[in-house]
């Protein structure tokens, strides 16, 4: 017997039901996936603009440190051309606080200051390589001592320093001359003093108390009498009691010296007047320290600047 005509009815209605809920579902989760793709795709392009930005605002912060290390190497060479000695009174010695470029602080801010490290005892003079090595030795030792006033301990770190200048470097670091034989026997030279902590002696607490009154420089050059700390003056010249030094120094503050020969009338009894080798009244060597932003991007960049021509040459810049 035939089914009723109206069961049939509901069976046919049953699948399409189905069906339609099937296409429901299916539609739901397919604007689910969109909604999570056009999320994740929001979210990457967030991520890279944000990349872009501080990439670009790394960039100009960047570029503002090397425009301040440009306007530094100018000052430099303006005071060169005008200036027959170099004195901490002078314009190159002003520390600029952080200023905002054109006056507009969204257009970028630098600031940042000129260190004269002629004025310093250059602890390369130890190395062999230079001519004066050996009296060079004895003056950082008797520099040492008189700023740590420990004449043993001074007598020690001289030694360790010595010692690092004439270890050779392992023979595969050399640098092979034309002829086979390799060439720089000797230790490197250092390039910074922060370099001391890996010699014997020099700890934390001595690296600081010496650093107002050592640099290591690339070659040799005369230490600036306007610019010497006592202890370097009494160090260097022969004769000169440190009180007498301190004298000098303080007197220096009123008047500088104007040559050596001006230095060389001040000295007073008992000192020997030095050499134009050893004291001088210009400063070749410089520090640069400039503080640069731009947005949240934020540059520290230090540099060495070597004043022997009227336009400084850029001996090596980093980032910090």
């Amino acid at each position: 017997m035939p089914a009723p005509w109206y069961a049939c009815s509901r069976c046919a209605e049953r699948p399409r039901r189905r069906q339609r809920g099937a296409a429901v579902i299916l539609a739901l989760l397919t604007v689910s996936l969109a909604a999570i793709l056009a999320a994740a795709a929001l979210a990457d392009f967030g991520h890279a603009y944000d990349v872009h930005a501080g990439r670009y605002e790394q960039a100009q912060s960047r570029q503002l440190a090397l425009g301040a290390l440009d306007w530094a190497r100018n000052v430099l060479a303006e005071d060169r051309r005008t200036s027959a000695s170099d004195h901490l009174g002078e314009a190159w010695a002003i520390r600029i606080p952080p200023t905002p470029v054109d006056g507009d602080p969204a257009a970028g801010i630098a600031g940042g200051h000129i260190s004269e490290l002629s004025g310093r005892f250059d602890l390369n003079a130890l190395h062999p390589s230079r001519r004066l090595h050996a009296t060079a030795r004895t003056r950082c030792e008797r520099l040492f001592a008189l700023v740590l006033g420990d004449a043993a301990l001074a007598a020690r770190l001289a030694q360790a320093l010595d010692t690092h200048f004439r270890t050779p470097r392992p023979a595969a670091s050399l640098a092979p001359a034309e002829d086979g034989v390799p060439t720089g026997a000797q230790g490197p030279l250092l390039l910074g003093i922060d370099e001391l902590v890996r010699l014997p002696g020099f700890d934390a607490d001595i690296i600081a108390a010496l650093a107002p009154h050592v640099a290591a420089l690339p070659t040799g050059a005369a230490i600036n009498a306007n610019t010497a700390t006592p202890e370097v003056l009494a160090a260097v010249v022969e004769g000169l009691a440190l009180d007498q030094a301190r004298i000098i120094a303080a007197e220096r503050e009123r008047i500088w010296y104007r040559n050596r020969g001006d230095f060389s009338e001040r000295l007073g009894d008992g000192a020997t007047a030095p050499t134009q080798d050893v004291i001088d009244v210009r400063s070749r060597y410089f520090s640069i320290d400039i503080h640069a932003s731009y947005g949240e991007a934020v540059t520290r960049l230090h540099a060495l600047l070597d004043r022997e021509q009227n336009w400084p040459t850029l001996l090596w810049y980093r980032y910090e």
